[in-house]
């Protein structure tokens, strides 16, 4: 006779909230999102040695629905009744045990190229938190791999291993991962893209170009972003020493950030393609704000010679 599914555990009940949180968190879902997730990644991995059946929803593994009311649910004879979601199934009599997040991460084989071996020159790894945002094609801005967020990111893996909490977070293939929360949290000293310096916006695009390489955005989009850093560095406006740069940065800045809205709405562009426009509006915003500024410094001094009689 063959060996009942394991029925998953009951993510909303108490013993889970702490786990739920921390899905909720990492996830950015709410609490039922939250529980309909972990249900999915339990049902994924097929824990215990014995590939669970039909969800609780009756999809047989398929997109996630909403439960039906409590009171509107048909008893099935493969799903417990909710005061029965506790008792002991399967013919060896064992009870229900939470779910471990090392074991929700997924226990797949480790495989490898035996004839492969390390690179010689070694690539920084960004955050966590940045990592994420390239894998959910999210806009993350480059300071996150610049020198500073780098050393930002070293320091906050050295930490981690102390005292921080581990989040469990979706990766590829339908598998999870667990994370330290402390590292997929938004730095405080981020800054905006236009608040680098132009040599610091330089030397970020670099990684952030491997990033999204690694997180399989595409040939397109990678060629895309690729001459659109180059167009920048190459433009004329670059011989306008500081004015020219800063024009530029911003410009960067609020392109890669509409880039990522239309991307959302289906309606993303080659960025690549330089808004000749938009650069010199942006140029001219600029040169008023320095202008603004500059009449707010000024003191109109006495004339010299000039008293009253």
């Amino acid at each position: 006779m063959d060996q009942d599914p394991i029925v998953p555990p009951d993510f909303a009940l108490p013993g889970f909230a702490a786990l739920v949180e921390l899905t909720m968190a990492a996830q950015q879902i709410d609490l039922d999102e939250a529980i309909v997730f972990l249900e999915q990644r339990w049902e994924q991995t097929g824990l215990g040695g014995v590939r669970p059946g039909p969800n609780r929803r009756g999809n047989n593994g398929g997109s996630p629905e909403r439960d039906e009311e409590p009171q509107r649910r048909q008893p099935d004879r493969e799903v417990p009744q909710p005061n029965e979601r506790d008792a002991p199934r399967g013919n060896q009599g064992q009870a229900e045990q939470p779910a471990d997040p090392a074991q929700l991460a997924g226990m797949q084989t480790i495989t490898f190229d035996p004839d492969a071996r390390i690179a010689t020159t070694l690539t920084a790894r960004p955050s966590d938190y940045a990592i994420k945002r390239i894998e959910v094609r999210k806009h993350v801005p480059l300071w996150y791999f610049s020198r500073e967020g780098l050393r930002e990111a070293a320091r906050v893996v050295r930490q981690s291993d102390e005292n921080d909490t581990l989040a469990i977070t979706k990766a590829e293939e339908g598998q999870v991962t667990v994370r330290s929360a402390g590292s997929l949290a938004a730095s405080k000293n981020a800054k905006l893209d236009h608040q680098l310096t132009y040599s610091e916006f330089m030397y970020a695009k670099n990684l952030f170009l491997t990033s999204i390489d690694n997180a399989k955005w595409g040939d397109d989009t990678i060629d895309s972003f690729n001459w659109f850093f180059h167009n920048l560095d190459n433009h004329p406006m670059r011989e306008e020493g500081d004015r020219g740069e800063r024009a530029l940065l911003f410009y960067a800045s609020r392109a890669r950030v509409d880039w990522h809205d239309k991307l959302t709405l289906r309606k993303a562009y080659n960025i690549a393609t330089i808004n000749e426009d938009l650069l010199a509006k942006i140029a001219r915003e600029l040169d008023s704000r320095e202008v603004r500024a500059n009449l707010e410094q000024v003191r109109i001094p006495a004339r010299a010679g000039h008293t009253k009689n």
